[in-house]
């Protein structure tokens, strides 16, 4: 059995709260086996079967909850747990074991570029900025006004090396660097060792 599950309701992310919508969107992609288990009076049924989850990344405060997960101790854990925590409700939850999960999270090098420019114009309350903790609220906070370049190439930075985040990250630093006249050979030659790898 195979499902399937999208969650990425812009209005539904947006509606009721006070929420920096990014010019373009992250993708996550997240598939496994799980035990899907729904209680239906009084009876609970379990199936086994293959879920896959897609969901947009549409916010910046969303972008940094996912960013965040970089630096967990099980990041793909954490990320299969957000994801299907989101989709369960009072009579159904799964049970999975998100090791054995393929996930990746991914966007183009605009959706970084975005991502820059959303803090770099950023024009919200920050006392109201729904930041997953200080580090990012900071990294918001100290960059509004400044070089988007900078906070691509930041960002790509944190990134590229999570085994969570796909080759878009490097693409975006190359990106920067291409734009900078930087030594590109060091950078291309790992961007082909990632995808061809």
């Amino acid at each position: 059995m195979m499902q399937s599950a999208t969650h990425d309701d812009r209005d539904d992310v947006l509606e009721g709260e006070e929420a920096t919508a990014l010019p373009r969107t992250f993708v996550v992609e997240a598939s496994g086996t799980a035990t899907i288990v729904r209680d239906r009076d009084g009876i609970t049924e379990r199936t086994e079967g293959e879920i896959s989850v897609t969901h947009h990344i549409e916010t910046l405060e969303e972008f940094g909850e996912f960013w965040d997960l970089r630096n967990k101790h099980y990041p793909k854990r954490e990320t299969v747990d957000k994801l299907l925590g989101e989709l369960e409700d009072g009579s159904v939850h799964y049970d999975e074991d998100p090791d054995e999960w393929d996930v990746l999270i991914d966007g183009h090098v605009q959706a970084y570029y975005g991502i820059g420019e959303a803090i770099v114009e950023f024009d919200g309350d920050l006392d109201s900025f729904d930041a997953p903790n200080q580090r990012f609220w900071v990294r918001v906070a100290n960059n509004i006004g400044h070089d988007v370049d900078d906070l691509v190439k930041d960002f790509a930075k944190d990134l590229k090396d999570s085994e969570l985040w796909g080759p878009g990250a490097r693409l975006a630093e190359l990106t920067v660097k291409h734009g900078n006249r930087d030594d590109l050979e060091a950078h291309t030659e790992a961007l082909l060792e990632e995808i061809e790898g």
